[in-house]
């Protein structure tokens, strides 16, 4: 059988930026035992399959694969999948897509240029979730290269957080210590077994971009990702983080601008919003852009 299926850097507005992904725009032939394997095979941090939603009210239905596992949520497929969906005939152009994945349903809002051409795609993330603090800071610090002074200069917690997906947020603080950063996968498995959680997304309020909000680097040992360039659910749980722990001054809507991929070679910029009120999270939104940079065709 022959698959054909897109190419997209995600969270970048230029080729060769931002988090590759595939996305298989048809994917009611292939067989369910392919899926994995497929996604081993690209290699990318996660391949998209599409098929028709479940509920007629929804627009679309998307299984998310790593390289060693599938995931019930994920940023960048479901930014990128929406800008692989406009190749199509039959989607509706306007209003809001309604994308069903493990974790729930998606509301994904775009923004048009005035051909009518996709600028902007922003996902609703679910509301967000705070798991456990993490007490030893040395363990962790040790995990990424750093030193605890790193982490503890900041006043900050190193916290598990999910809008969707957990991750392990961990503050530090300063750009000089992330780009030293030499994270050992197997002690963060080591802190993970504590958490439950061994994924990291760390950051720092020190930018390269003056007009970025915070600079991330995230590794994910657990679904064979070393480094992610660019990782829109880790972004929603860093808003709701800097929000709860008011690392940024208190407002109804917070804006966030990441950066994140440079240390890797593939500068990515997402978008995060943080709705609040009464001191309270009710919404978490992430977007971006990307582009299709290719097409393929597996045959099997």
């Amino acid at each position: 059988m022959s698959m054909r299926f897109l190419i997209l850097d995600v969270f970048t507005e230029r080729p060769f930026g931002g988090n590759q992904l595939a996305v298989f725009l048809e994917a009611d032939d292939i067989d369910e035992a392919l899926l994995q394997p497929i996604a081993r095979e690209l290699n990318f941090s996660e391949t998209v399959y599409l098929y028709p939603p479940r509920d007629a009210s929804s627009t679309a239905r998307l299984r998310i694969f790593t390289p060693e596992a599938e995931v019930p949520f994920a940023g960048h497929p479901i930014v990128g999948t929406t800008f692989a969906m406009e190749t199509l005939p039959d989607v509706e152009r306007k209003g809001e897509l309604r994308l069903e994945v493990e974790s729930g349903t998606i509301r994904v809002h775009r923004r048009r240029a005035e051909d009518g051409s996709l600028l902007h795609a922003t996902m609703e993330q679910h509301r967000p979730v705070f798991m456990a603090e993490t007490p030893r800071v040395e363990l962790v610090a040790d995990a990424l290269g750093l030193k605890p002074r790193d982490i503890l200069i900041t006043g900050l917690p190193c916290e598990v957080v999910s809008t969707g997906l957990p991750f392990h947020v961990v503050p530090v603080g300063s750009l000089a210590a992330m780009k030293g950063m030499q994270p050992h996968l197997g002690r963060m498995r080591e802190v993970g077994e504590e958490l439950g959680v061994s994924d990291v997304y760390a950051f720092t309020f020190d930018t390269v971009d003056p007009d970025a909000t915070v600079h991330a680097r995230m590794f994910a040992p657990s679904y064979g990702i070393p480094e992610d360039a660019a990782t829109g659910s880790a972004a929603g749980c860093l808003g709701a983080y800097v929000v709860k722990n008011r690392a940024v001054p208190a407002a109804r809507l917070t804006r966030l601008v990441v950066e994140q991929g440079l240390e890797i070679g593939r500068p990515s910029r997402l978008h995060v919003e943080v709705e609040s009120e009464s001191e309270r999270i009710v919404g978490v939104r992430v977007g971006g852009t990307a582009v299709v940079v290719g097409s393929g065709e597996m045959s099997l």
